[in-house]
């Protein structure tokens, strides 16, 4: 048994907390035989559905923005269909692990967000702007289109904003 985080396709339904409790669980969540996506920078693995694509699934806006802002060299060539989950990497005996405290904690506890950029001039520090969001997804959108008009950003990401008043 783990914990994961579910994203589901429908984006009026929030992401959620699940426990899930083995193979046929996570196939429950995602609609069929699944594939895992490794979300290294997050040192996390996205479980989606393998035949998404083939059985016409809807793309999960989400779950595509994440994956996206983590790997640029699948931007507008791949999505992700259908509901997902966030689960953490296996243990050393190949299992499931929860989802890592410091993504659930980004994506439930934190109240807002900004996006930050590294050009190809600087690749050693991560620069923003002023502008807030409340949702992660939305500043996830933000520094996807943003990274898509201005030529010189190398990478992405999507930190806390950290301006929260007590």
């Amino acid at each position: 048994m783990f914990h994961a985080i579910q994203i589901p396709q429908d984006e009026d339904r929030p992401l959620y907390k699940v426990t899930i409790e083995d193979l046929a669980g996570m196939q429950a969540a995602v609609g069929g035989y699944i594939e895992i996506v490794d979300l290294t920078p997050l040192n996390a693995s996205l479980v989606v559905n393998e035949e998404g694509k083939l059985m016409n699934l809807e793309i999960n806006r989400r779950a595509t923005l994440l994956f996206w802002l983590l790997f640029p060299s699948v931007r507008g060539r791949d999505a992700i269909c259908g509901d997902a989950l966030i689960v953490g990497y296996p243990d050393s005996q190949g299992n499931t692990t929860d989802a890592p405290k410091e993504v659930v904690e980004l994506l439930f506890e934190t109240k807002s967000y900004k996006a930050e950029f590294q050009t190809f001039d600087d690749a050693k520090k991560f620069n923003g702007n002023l502008r807030r969001f409340e949702d992660y997804f939305e500043a996830a959108n933000y520094a996807l289109l943003k990274a898509q008009s201005w030529t010189a950003v190398q990478r992405t990401r999507v930190v806390p904003a950290g301006d929260e008043v007590a």
